[in-house]
């Protein structure tokens, strides 16, 4: 094979939010060809029309299999934020990635992912079901459930969820409210659909169906975590209330949400009742 024709793949690290974020570039890093990913989070891009194929994010110690393996690809692209002068929070990282790949500066920095049509086409009726949905997401920081949870999530986890749901449940009593994320990280929050509880069965059961839903959802609140940027993805054209406490939304936030910030240092320390009514008055698609 000619090596011009051989494919690109590129290597990510990071969280499933982060990756998430790679796809507002796809459209761009695909123009001539289809690109490979290797990813701690292959699921996210095993049914994108422009990836070739996505692997597990692992790179073993350089001997002769390595060298074996990469010289498959006619590119090999490791353009890491996390590792590079991003660190100082300058820009959007979204920007700061454009800027390695040479790419031009873009407003709409949302992501740009695909979802899998026939787990789509499972769900559907299930969904459809649901009538009016409201997403939230108040604690994060582990896409694969372990032990020993950090409910702190370096400051991004929002202690008041409860009191957000109470209020949303008094104001729209006939829309349901979903909740994303792990059994370990907190209480079960009442009066909504948690992530392994719909109907007593497990429904929709893991990010990739999240994805799907984030598609059908009226609207979103949720911390900086993995809902921002599935709700927020491009072709859903979805707006939401974003809660910040450590980090910040001109690094990892769009502009076509309403970010609340805390007015405390790394913690999400906002009253609920100006998280609803923000929620309440937006505008929404």
């Amino acid at each position: 094979m000619q090596q011009d024709k051989l494919a690109d793949i590129h290597i990510l690290e990071g969280g499933v939010g982060k990756n998430l974020q790679f796809t507002s570039m796809l459209d761009d890093l695909t123009v001539d060809k289809k690109i490979n990913i290797m990813s701690p989070w292959p699921e996210i891009f095993k049914y994108d029309s422009r990836v070739a194929h996505s692997c597990v994010l692992h790179i073993p110690p350089l001997h002769d299999h390595t060298h074996t393996f990469f010289k498959n690809y006619w590119n090999v692209y490791y353009h890491e934020p996390y590792r590079s002068n991003f660190l100082k929070g300058d820009c959007h990282v979204v920007d700061y990635w454009r800027q390695m790949y040479e790419l031009p500066d873009v407003d709409d920095k949302r992501p740009n992912f695909q979802i899998n049509q026939q787990r789509e086409k499972i769900l559907e009726q299930d969904i459809l079901k649901l009538g009016k949905f409201i997403l939230v997401q108040f604690t994060g920081g582990q896409a694969i459930k372990a032990d020993n949870y950090d409910t702190e999530n370096a400051g991004k986890n929002y202690n008041h969820g409860q009191e957000v749901v109470n209020l949303l449940r008094e104001q729209l009593p006939n829309i349901n409210i979903i909740v994303f994320g792990h059994d370990n990280e907190q209480k079960p929050l009442l009066n909504t659909m948690a992530f392994n509880n719909f109907g007593g069965n497990p429904k929709f059961v893991d990010k990739i169906d999240f994805m799907i839903l984030a598609k059908y959802c009226v609207s979103f609140i949720t911390i900086d975590s993995a809902l921002q940027h599935m709700c927020s993805n491009k072709a859903f054209n979805k707006k939401g209330v974003v809660l910040w406490g450590t980090s910040k939304p001109e690094m990892f936030g769009y502009n076509q949400n309403i970010n609340l910030i805390s007015d405390y240092p790394y913690c999400v320390e906002i009253d609920p009742k100006t998280i609803v009514d923000t929620f309440l008055n937006q505008e929404v698609s």
